[in-house]
């Protein structure tokens, strides 16, 4: 590729002007932050490999319109600025922009209730919003000062901050993910390196922008050079299946609500798309029945489960050619990180368990967050202190078992334990049960509080195949025969489809509310 001649004022907040020699191909090696990523695409004339499934591609003028648009507004290198981040061309070039800019970008849902994204802008200490026309209005003066106050343009390092992702933000009390470009960067190095992307692929984006599963897809694109396509906010599983068919994408990223509609879609269809040479989950469990599903209509396909959270992007993930004999599992630690499953001790300390004991994964290494901003309603991980600022250790609050070649298996999270009857259940573990039949494609573990206080367990089964009350009763007492009867849910709901939450997993707080139309 030929190197542009191009202004030095472009790299003002990026180290690119003293490199400006570099080969295109050696950027992402030698990046310290995501500001460099998107000078050394801007430099290369790589804009184009962002397009959307209609044809569209991203370009200069529109990069050049969003830079210039922040700068007339008077948002400068290190604010946080909130994007209502839709899975566009427009959204994309206001993202990058800021990135180019040095600001910290903020993703938030453009759906999100407006009492949510004051609370966000709040806790953010957010300097401006950018909305999903590209338009830019301020929100106030940051509350914080940095500790200098310099005269010429502020270069970005991997030190400072990068991205500000909010999560839990439906119950009104959003907590907010702090995490360095060198966070970022340490896990683009690991995830690119072992899903193997390079230039020739072809990712199709199905996440929305405003969940860091569909983010993470953008940054991949500039960290590797490969073309990235946005499904421009198709939640439909017809539509998804079609744009896959017609966009022939070489990698899918996937969420379990999602996997077996898309996969019905194409049986149905008749359709099979071999371009298709890698499938990505999270965000959830994805069933050996749905892999199986995955690979009859992407019949080139190698499927990667994996296992992450926000607070540390990725964690694990299992190469299904290594560990072909391990089914359920989501693998070993990725590169730059270190995973542990831990119990607490009598003494109030921790210990490392032993081999298929249960136990909260705990991680440590560059990838994890800095800290976290906003309410903390005490569930979820939590950081603990090491013997040095960069040694903290990253507590999942997610239940893991691991066999004895040292794969993981996720077991729950640890705020879903149910005590039903005097006995403690794990979700995971009955879930497993249930998928292990034939008739099973996908199940799912909830607690319910009576009104007594106590708890029950509800079992929700989506099944393969007819799903009519002759059908249900079989698989209610399969169900009943493999599940033993100290685990047995009290109750089981047959659902004919997922509900979804707006980043595609599985709805639990709707699950927990009831679905109408399913019998019981």
């Amino acid at each position: 590729m030929t190197t542009k001649v191009v202004p030095v004022s472009m790299f003002e907040h990026s180290s690119l002007d003293v490199a400006g020699q570099l080969p295109g191909s050696a950027t992402a090696l030698w990046a310290q932050s995501l500001t460099d990523l998107v000078c050394g695409m801007r430099r290369d004339g790589r804009e184009g490999c962002v397009q959307d499934h209609e044809g569209g591609a991203l370009d200069s003028a529109r990069l050049d319109a969003a830079y210039t648009e922040l700068a007339a507004a008077g948002v400068e290198a290190g604010h946080v600025v909130l994007v209502e981040a839709a899975s566009t061309l427009t959204s994309i070039a206001a993202i990058l922009a800021l990135w180019q800019k040095g600001c910290v970008v903020c993703p938030i849902d453009p759906d999100c209730a407006p009492g949510v994204r004051a609370l966000i802008a709040h806790e953010a200490d957010a300097r401006a919003m950018v909305d999903t026309d590209g338009k830019v209005s301020l929100l106030g003066e940051p509350r914080t000062r940095p500790v200098i106050r310099l005269l010429r343009p502020k270069r970005i390092t991997g030190v400072d901050l990068a991205l500000m992702v909010f999560t839990s933000g439906t119950s009104g009390n959003p907590k907010g993910v702090v995490l360095t470009h060198h966070s970022v960067m340490s896990a683009l190095r690991a995830i690119a390196t072992y899903l193997g992307i390079t230039e020739q692929d072809r990712i199709l984006a199905i996440p929305p922008l405003f969940f860091d599963y569909g983010l993470y897809q953008l940054l991949l694109s500039l960290f590797t050079g490969c073309t990235l396509v946005v499904a421009n906010d198709n939640r439909s599983v017809n539509k998804l299946a079609l744009v896959i068919e017609s966009m022939q994408p070489t990698v899918l990223p996937m969420v379990p609500a999602l996997t077996s509609g898309i996969g019905r879609m194409l049986q149905i269809r008749k359709k099979m798309v071999p371009s298709v040479r890698l499938i990505t989950n999270t965000g959830g469990h994805l069933p050996e029945v749905s892999i199986e599903l995955l690979q009859s209509v992407f019949p080139n396909t190698s499927v990667i489960p994996m296992y992450g959270l926000t607070e540390c992007k990725r964690a694990l993930y299992c190469d299904r050619s290594r560990f072909p004999d391990a089914p359920g599992s989501v693998g070993v630690a990725m590169a730059g990180l270190e995973a542990r499953v831990v119990v607490e001790t009598e003494g109030g300390g921790y210990r490392e368990t032993k081999a298929d004991e249960v136990g909260e994964l705990w991680v440590r290494g560059s990838s994890v967050m800095q800290e976290y901003r906003g309410a903390d309603s005490g569930a979820g991980a939590r950081l603990l202190p090491g013997r040095y600022r960069s040694d903290n250790w990253l507590a999942t609050g997610d239940l893991f078992r691991i066999d004895a070649r040292g794969l993981h298996y996720f077991k729950g999270r640890s705020k879903s334990l149910i005590k039903q009857g005097g006995y403690c259940l794990i979700p995971r573990d009955i879930e497993e049960l249930a998928e292990e039949l034939a008739s099973v494609e996908t199940a799912v573990v909830i607690g319910r509080t009576e009104d007594s206080g106590d708890e029950r367990a509800v079992l929700y089964v989506q099944i393969r195949g007819e799903s009519d009350l002759a059908r249900r009763n079989v698989v209610r007492d399969e169900l009943r025969s493999v599940i033993p009867r100290t685990l047995m849910p009290r109750e089981i709901v047959f659902v004919t489809r997922w509900p979804a939450t707006t980043n595609g997993k599985i709805d639990r707080r709707a699950l927990e509310r009831g679905l109408e139309g399913n019998d019981q």
